[in-house]
């Protein structure tokens, strides 16, 4: 490695100056610089931040709530679990935030006391220091916790998407027979790659969500502030705006569980084809299962479509409410003659309408993304919560004891446990340890039925199954 190259500080190990200026990341910004990076120039990834200390604190959260769950308990148990885990250091952020509210609603108030500092015929030089000093501490302040605050929400979603994500690998792996039947591996793929990746941006969007809306209240305080009751016609058009919402967003929630349950089945289409290719290509039906495909992914693109189309009214009522807003408020002033049009009125109610615009512009899209985790955070739950393989289905015992490596007595096997006929009826097997036995029977006969049978992956109606401790696939 060239000595002159900057080397890179791990976030675990930087000093408090490093970490409130975020310079620990400047050798690798100047070696990137320099050349392109390779694997060995990104610092490891800290031990808080490993998926595998995510997913214990997760899984045990988790377990106390399973123990704890009362039989008609409807609360979503993975926003409890995450909830649990991550409570803490969401405090931080939400610290973080408000900090950035307050320093972004205080700028009007600070040009308001600009101008009028500017209107005076004897000026205070120690005043006007003062307002220039607000304006320096309310820049920093807005400046480093806004940076935080965005740095803080995605360390955190982070560590949900790899507690989830490891979750639902775990989780698979021991699913029974019946809830294979419900989630195919299309849908198990998706739940990894689109709902635990959401669960990533969950805190950036939530934090944003409560934050917008307090910097909307805020604003509104502000104008009643400086132009009294004159700010009551401005304040209607922000409420229709608001309500006209509503209706969108619970159309978008419809749409978003629409598209993907729809998504869902294509995928698992997909799996399924990908499995049969072989006979899909000796049978020469690669048309009609493309045809298939075709009209499951119309089907996508039908409730992707529609989604998309609400957007434009939202973007419609931005802009047509900043005009609006801004003129009730001007009206108002005129008719009430609650506030003098002057200089300062008239620059201040502007900016803070300006800051009022981002929360006007950016919650339609907030509650569009919450409603989507929302909606997988229902789909996790209902995957988590799903059967389990029991583990009586099979009695161990230490191989060294016995010469018997497989013991099945009248064993009655079912994939469906609630139907007529058993799929394996009164199995007897007894095979010695060193045996090499073949199973033999045409299509259909039960014989990977019982093999998984014997693994204890088939539920077991009665009988008894025996294997050692140690036993391979």
């Amino acid at each position: 490695m060239n000595l002159s190259e900057p080397q890179h500080v791990e976030l675990g190990e930087a000093n408090f100056f490093s970490k409130l200026s975020f310079s620990w990341i400047n050798p690798l910004l100047s070696r990137g610089y320099l050349r392109p990076l390779t694997l060995g120039d990104i610092p490891s990834i800290s031990t808080e931040d490993e998926s595998d200390l995510a997913y214990r604190k997760f899984a045990n959260a988790w377990e106390s709530l399973i123990r704890d769950k009362s039989s008609n308990d409807r609360r979503n148990l993975v926003l409890r679990a995450i909830t649990k885990v991550y409570f803490k250091e969401n405090i931080f952020i939400a610290i973080c935030a408000v900090l950035r509210t307050v320093s972004v609603v205080a700028l009007p108030l600070l040009l308001y006391a600009f101008v009028n500092y500017s209107k005076r015929e004897k000026k205070n030089l120690q005043d006007g220091l003062v307002l220039l000093g607000c304006l320096i501490v309310s820049k920093v302040v807005e400046s480093l916790s806004q940076r935080y605050w965005f740095f803080a929400s995605r360390r955190s979603g982070m560590r949900m998407r790899s507690a989830l994500m490891v979750a639902v690998y775990q989780k698979q792996l021991k699913l029974s027979s019946l809830a294979r039947q419900r989630h195919s591996t299309g849908e198990i793929v998706n739940y990894i790659a689109v709902d635990a990746y959401r669960m990533g941006e969950f805190p950036w969007w939530f934090h944003l969500s409560w934050s917008l809306v307090l910097q909307l209240l805020m604003s509104i305080g502000v104008l009643f502030w400086v132009v009294g009751l004159g700010a009551i016609p401005g304040i209607v058009p922000l409420a229709v705006c608001g309500f006209l919402n509503m209706p969108f967003a619970k159309i978008i929630k419809k749409y978003q569980s629409q598209f993907m349950i729809s998504q869902d089945e294509r995928l698992r289409a997909i799996s399924e084809i990908l499995n049969s290719m072989k006979i899909i290509k000796l049978q020469s039906w690669e048309e009609k299962f493309k045809g298939l495909i075709q009209s499951l992914r119309s089907n996508e693109f039908k409730w992707l479509a529609k989604q998309q189309f609400l957007r434009p009214y939202a973007f419609i009522l931005y802009w047509i409410s900043q005009a609006i807003v801004s003129s009730a408020v001007f009206l108002g002033c005129a008719l009430f003659g609650s506030a003098p049009l002057n200089a300062g009125t008239i620059f201040t109610v502007l900016a803070t309408l300006r800051i009022m615009a981002e929360p006007v512009r950016m919650l339609p899209d907030a509650l569009s993304i919450l409603i989507q985790v929302k909606v997988s955070f229902g789909r996790i739950h209902t995957f988590l919560i799903e059967n389990e393989l029991s583990k009586d289905e099979v009695s161990r015992f230490p191989l060294q004891n016995s010469d018997t490596s497989v013991t099945v007595e009248a064993g009655n096997f079912s994939w469906i446990p609630e139907a007529a006929s058993p799929t394996l009826r009164n199995v007897e097997m007894d095979i010695k340890r060193g045996q090499k036995i073949a199973v033999c029977g045409p299509v259909g006969a039960g014989k990977s039925s019982i093999l998984y049978a014997v693994l204890g992956e088939i539920p077991k109606l009665s009988g008894t199954v025996e294997l050692p401790n140690k036993y391979s696939y």
